[in-house]
């Protein structure tokens, strides 16, 4: 039985029988990879610590036939403030989900990039206090720029010339901003102020640092959250469960 090396960070688990949790992993080296946990469901096995959400580690793993198998495990990083605050797990949920839903498992093309990206987002949402959709918005718009689905921001898509210094339009389907006199002729584009329009830009291409000092008003704020929302539905063709859930936590706080 082959044996490989991988850095892990855990997105979502399932339980399988009375002692095995089947983990679903993203990995610097491999990409995403369904594997078993043997016995990280009894309190005195050496895995059972290592299976929750946003856990970074070192494995050994084994290949099998179908689902590969751990084999040793070391705990780098356990992300533990994330998981005590709602409005954080919320967050940290949906980009883990968010990263599932847009990979393949073993594509390793921008297995790196998107590993360091992801890693990054979580640690940075654990140090925000004032906007942690900064942090979500900002790996939205990453993700999407490393698996080819970035959408224009700079320039209107649909005549290819500057965007005016006014509301401009974003359309989901022609990939992009549009135009101020182009926005009533596309069905489907919706408002982006123009401080909603430096917002995104922003979050695109600055420091992820940056990210923690970013104060937008209320409607820069929700303009950016149903842009990017809606872009991201259209081009994966499906809604995030997660999404509910921090739609929820929005609205309470």
């Amino acid at each position: 039985m082959a044996h490989y090396n991988a850095t892990a960070l855990v997105l979502h688990r399932t339980d399988l029988g009375e002692n095995d949790r089947i983990l679903t992993l993203f990995t610097r080296e491999r990409g995403k990879l369904g594997v078993v946990a043997k016995g990280s469901r009894k309190g005195t096995s050496r895995l059972s610590g290592a299976t929750e959400l946003f856990m970074t580690m070192r494995l050994q793993l084994a290949e099998a036939r179908s689902l590969d198998i751990i084999t040793q495990c070391e705990i780098v990083d356990t992300h533990n403030p994330l998981r005590l605050n709602l409005d954080l797990l919320a967050r940290a949920t949906y980009l883990c989900e968010l990263l599932d839903r847009t990979t393949e498992e073993r594509d390793t093309l921008a297995s790196e990039e998107l590993f360091d990206l992801t890693l990054t987002a979580l640690t940075l949402l654990a140090r925000t206090t004032t906007y942690p959709d900064g942090v979500l918005h900002a790996y939205e718009l990453r993700l999407l720029e490393a698996i080819g689905y970035a959408p224009v921001l700079d320039h209107c898509v649909k005549t290819g010339e500057p965007l005016e210094r006014r509301t401009v339009g974003f359309s989901p389907s022609l990939g992009g901003t549009v135009g101020a006199s182009e926005r009533y002729q596309v069905q489907d584009a919706l408002p982006l102020s123009q401080e909603s329009l430096h917002l995104m830009q922003t979050f695109a291409n600055d420091e992820p640092e940056r990210l923690l000092s970013l104060t937008p008003s209320p409607k820069a704020a929700a303009e950016v959250a149903k842009a990017l929302r809606w872009y991201i539905r259209f081009r994966i063709n499906r809604s995030l469960r997660s999404a509910e859930f921090l739609d929820q936590i929005r609205a309470a706080g």
